[in-house]
């Protein structure tokens, strides 16, 4: 008999049902035999099948055994939950207003996009670089952070890492937040919330002030005050802007301030126009401008000063918890078991 040139995967889901994934050369005969077998296919081309009603489940995973032997397909169980179940469970219980949007990898090239947006260039960037995973999802705050959740295929566990701020908003400079490892979802969120956030924020604040100091430095020497700003210092001034405003934000949040510097910080907040961010007038740019050049590297002292510390280090390995049994419209159905 030939070689399968696709396999079909069926992961287990929480919302009681099965998600399949074709995968492999033949990827289109794997579509097949999920169609011909009653499985449906959502908006992301994900096929899934409704545990519900455990008599059609089973007839319908009877079918494609059949349709897969037909079609040349091989049909293989995950051994562990659906990604996507374990991506809602850690945006669930992280603080705040957390999503996730799970990504299928159909082929090689969607990993290496992926790999390309991660921050850190370690284990998790070798894992998207070599191993087919088939799933990924990207956890977002809503705030700007991103976060990339995968498995590792040789031991089931979870692997966090942050991608790199929209070049947009901030040219990345400081050390990559590390990413994090977890058997399970409730540790992810322990190790997200303890090691990975406060080194991301800790990374994009050291970013921040690597960013404003080397405008300011270029600006002072490059331009005399008073002068029409050029193109470039116009750029380097809404970037101290923008960056100011995070400033501001962390050091109301976070730090015991005197009077002189709750002071302070009022003057730099109005005269940067900071609540005109995004549309200034010419007369709010020439006094930000203005501020800019006097105050900025007081601004700058003062957010230093106020630099996140490093996360604690990383506690001992976690072995990877046992696998719960599967649903028993799949362990009763014909076909390989696990």
């Amino acid at each position: 008999m030939p070689t399968p040139s696709a396999c079909i995967t069926l992961y287990l889901s929480g919302d009681d049902k099965i998600i399949a994934l074709p995968s492999g050369t033949g990827r289109r005969w794997g579509e097949t035999a999920l169609d011909l077998a009653g499985f449906t296919q959502n908006h992301d081309q994900i096929h899934t099948l409704p545990l519900d009603d455990q008599a059609r489940a089973r007839q319908a995973l009877t079918h494609l055994h059949q349709a897969a032997r037909d079609c040349q397909v091989s049909v293989a169980t995950h051994p562990r939950l659906y990604l996507g179940d374990i991506a809602e469970a850690i945006v669930t219980a992280l603080p705040g207003h957390w999503e996730a949007d799970v990504l299928v990898l159909r082929e090689p090239q969607d990993q290496h996009y992926l790999r390309d947006y991660l921050w850190e260039t370690g284990s998790l960037h070798a894992l998207l670089d070599t191993k087919p995973l088939g799933f990924a999802a990207i956890l977002r705050d809503g705030g700007g952070t991103e976060l990339l959740l995968v498995e590792r295929p040789s031991d089931g566990s979870y692997m966090v890492g942050a991608l790199t701020p929209s070049p947009d908003h901030l040219h990345a400079t400081a050390p990559a937040p590390r990413s994090v490892i977890a058997s399970d979802a409730q540790l992810a969120v322990r190790f997200i919330q303890s090691r990975l956030l406060p080194d991301y924020e800790r990374a994009v604040h050291l970013s921040r002030l690597h960013e404003v100091e080397e405008d300011l430095r270029w600006v002072q020497e490059a331009h005399e005050p008073g002068t029409y700003p050029t193109m470039e210092s116009q750029a380097a001034l809404y970037r101290f802007r923008t960056h100011a405003s995070a400033f501001i934000a962390t050091l109301r949040k976070g730090q015991s301030l005197s009077a002189e510097q709750v002071v302070f910080l009022d003057r730099m907040e109005d005269g940067l126009g900071l609540d005109e961010l995004d549309d200034p007038d010419s007369e709010v740019l020439a006094d930000a401008d203005a501020v800019w050049r006097i105050d900025g590297e007081a601004l700058i002292e003062m957010a230093r000063a106020a630099t996140p510390p490093p996360a604690t280090p990383a506690g001992p390995k976690v072995l990877p918890t046992a696998v719960p049994p599967p649903p028993a419209a799949v362990a009763n159905a014909s076909g390989p078991r696990r």
